[in-house]
């Protein structure tokens, strides 16, 4: 399998485990998106959503990672 975007090994290994089909992505903005809509779904602490919980954070710094490598 070929990355079309650049990526370091950690948000690789992230994405292998919680996201697989986003290192598939056609290109980084793609890849982006769907993390962005995982963290949407599964990255706040309940009951009012407002605050990102670990996985959140976690994800988030993923996102920062793969959007600073492909500006």
């Amino acid at each position: 399998m070929e990355i079309k975007y650049n990526i370091s090994e950690r948000a690789k290994a992230f994405l292998e485990e919680n996201l697989p089909e986003a290192l598939n992505a056609e290109n980084s903005y793609n890849a982006l998106k769907m993390l962005y809509e995982m963290i949407d779904d599964k990255g706040f602490e309940a009951p009012k959503y407002e605050k990102l919980n670990d996985f959140g954070l976690l994800a988030d710094e993923i996102y920062d990672e793969i959007y600073e490598l492909n500006m």
